[in-house]
């Protein structure tokens, strides 16, 4: 698996599309977690388990799509740069 990835890493693009992905699934997890707590769970404690497992999902999901795309997001602004200046100027 190492040694496929190394041959043929993901493209920046890949990763900027997959760094959206994560954001906007992250911005959904707290309400959909809430309504499984409480929908499955004990009246009060499957509500409150919902909160909880949902800020976590919440905070990783848009904090790692969030570190993904700052760092592949540079490597597009360094490849655009040279089209997109001449414009700005």
């Amino acid at each position: 698996m190492i040694g496929l990835w190394c041959v043929n890493p993901r493209p920046a693009e890949a990763n900027v599309v997959s760094g959206l992905s994560k954001i906007v699934a992250g911005v959904f997890q707290l309400p959909v977690s809430i309504l499984v707590g409480t929908f499955t769970g004990p009246p009060v404690v499957g509500t409150l388990m919902g909160v909880v497992n949902g800020t976590i999902r919440t905070v990783t999901l848009v904090g790692g799509g969030a570190l993904e795309l700052a760092a592949d997001g540079a490597a597009l602004a360094k490849a655009a740069a040279p089209f997109v200046l001449p414009f700005v100027l």
